[in-house]
């Protein structure tokens, strides 16, 4: 095994990029599955008017995150969630969050739990913000 290994070391670092990109497109394709069974069960939600409060841009290594903020009134009080996206570029995620502030969203909540929200793509969709496909 130890002769095994002192061979195939050497192509560790030539492969090293393929490795790191395949683990990176991994992630992502995780990230994106979770997201979207959030989102389906999330679907059957309550849902209530929000305004969204801040767009904030964060620069990563690959690409930027938009974190934005919102507020939204549910069961007689103010309730305030988190909604981030990644954008490979940052020409991409500065639209998207000038498009974003200030604007009104429609928020989905836990009846059992109100101050559980989310944003779901199709509604974010439908308001504009986001591009179809």
């Amino acid at each position: 095994m130890k002769d095994l290994w002192h061979h195939l070391a050497p192509l560790a670092g030539t492969f090293h990029y393929l490795f790191a990109f395949l683990i990176g497109a991994a992630a992502v394709a995780i990230r994106k599955y979770v997201q979207r069974v959030r989102e389906n069960r999330a679907a059957m939600w309550p849902s209530a008017d929000g305004q969204v409060q801040t767009a904030t841009i964060k620069k990563q290594q690959q690409g930027c995150w938009v974190e934005v903020s919102y507020r939204y009134y549910a069961q007689q009080e103010y309730h305030y969630g988190k909604y981030r996206r990644h954008f490979a570029r940052k020409a991409a995620a500065e639209a998207f969050a000038e498009a974003i502030r200030g604007r009104n969203v429609q928020v989905r909540y836990r009846d059992d739990k109100p101050s559980e929200s989310i944003l779901l793509e199709q509604d974010l969709q439908m308001t504009g913000v986001l591009q179809m496909g």
